[in-house]
């Protein structure tokens, strides 16, 4: 699996969401805060499962890297994808709990 590939995939489609939302969002605080706020936070879940892409490739390699370097950084990139899923299901529950409210 490829996970760069699928991360830019990922924030091509959340800029475009962004984009929408920082039309509404401008209107009411006179910024985007929401927007760049999870546009940031999947920067750095991205960026971070680039780096232990890296770090694991260049230990195969052969380059001079320790092994417990490639097990931090592993290991920190695993618990954001964890966080990042978890963030996204109480997102969804909210959503549908939302949809179903009567009024």
């Amino acid at each position: 699996m490829n996970i760069e590939a699928s991360t830019r995939i990922m924030l091509d489609r959340l800029n475009g969401v962004e984009q929408m939302g920082s039309f509404q969002t401008a209107d009411i605080n006179g910024s985007n805060g929401f927007g760049n706020i999870l546009g940031d936070a999947f920067y750095q879940l991205s960026s971070q499962q680039i780096r232990a892409d890296q770090s694991m490739q260049a230990m195969i390699m052969g380059e001079d890297i320790e092994m417990h370097d490639v097990m931090i950084q592993t290991t920190e990139a695993q618990l954001s994808l964890e966080l990042a899923v978890q963030v996204r299901n109480k997102c969804i529950e909210a959503f549908n709990e939302m949809k179903n409210m009567q009024f």
